[in-house]
């Protein structure tokens, strides 16, 4: 999986939705959640369904349909084969259904938080990660833990403040970046989430995405005070940039 992450030089302010820093946050609403893209519930499915299925990445190289039902001829939407910020394009799985897994359910990288879709098998590569990441926000803690060996490391964070508080839910990492400088806003790296803000539309213009970034304010860990994102001590994000690979599932609760 390693060989699958992109990293890259982000010269200026990264467009990670709700990060901490000097950049000036938008105060407009993200207005009403367009509704999600999947339409097909589980008890629709037939019984050849394998779920949950855990630890699976789909990559691909080329723009991906994504369809809204299992057996749609017509994609809901397509997926640029790379990220806004050029990484490679994976989603996380969730889901095999079919007599042969033919139609994988994943999750999206778009709003509203946690939309899901359908994408072909045979249009993705896949791989798999024994990472996950969790986020327990009451705790202020972030630990990554390895599913054979358990909990690999752990830290205090920084989240969201009240106004703009971290969201929740399942999501996966969808960008490894390397700023240029230990000393900016989001320290020597910045990990792009599928998740967004749910209190902003935009931020630095970009799209509100959130991310696990370092900081140039290490007295800010341990509280909220970001907008948003998860930030962690600048030596931690270099571990987890080093560690993690692109679809590693990151829990925020």
């Amino acid at each position: 999986m390693r060989t699958h992450v992109l990293m890259l030089v982000v010269a200026g302010t990264l467009a990670l939705g709700a990060c901490g820093g000097s950049s000036e946050a938008s105060d407009r609403s993200p207005g009403p959640a367009a509704e999600p893209t999947t339409t097909t519930t589980a008890d629709q499915l037939e019984p050849s369904v394998v779920v949950p299925v855990d630890g699976l990445v789909a990559g691909t190289d080329t723009d991906l349909a994504v369809y809204g039902a299992i057996g749609d001829t017509a994609p809901a939407q397509t997926l640029p084969a790379q990220t806004e910020f050029g990484s490679r394009r994976v989603l996380r799985v969730v889901g095999r259904h079919g007599t042969d897994g033919e139609w994988l359910e994943v999750l999206l990288p778009v709003r509203p938080n946690g939309s899901r879709g359908f994408v072909r098998a045979s249009d993705v590569t896949l791989e798999s990660t024994t990472l996950t990441v969790d986020v327990d926000l009451a705790a202020k803690i972030l630990r990554v833990s390895d599913e054979d060996s358990g909990v690999l490391f752990e830290t205090a964070i920084a989240i969201g403040s009240p106004e703009n508080p971290t969201p929740t839910g399942d999501f996966y990492l969808t960008d490894i970046l390397i700023t240029g400088d230990e000393d900016s806003a989001y320290g020597p790296y910045a990990l792009g989430l599928s998740a967004h803000s749910e209190t902003l539309s935009e931020f630095g213009g970009g799209d509100g995405q959130i991310g696990i970034h370092g900081t140039n304010q290490p007295s800010s860990i341990g509280q909220a005070a970001s907008h948003g994102c998860v930030r962690v001590p600048n030596d931690i994000v270099t571990t987890l940039a080093n560690t993690v690979p692109l679809g590693t599932p990151v829990v925020i609760h």
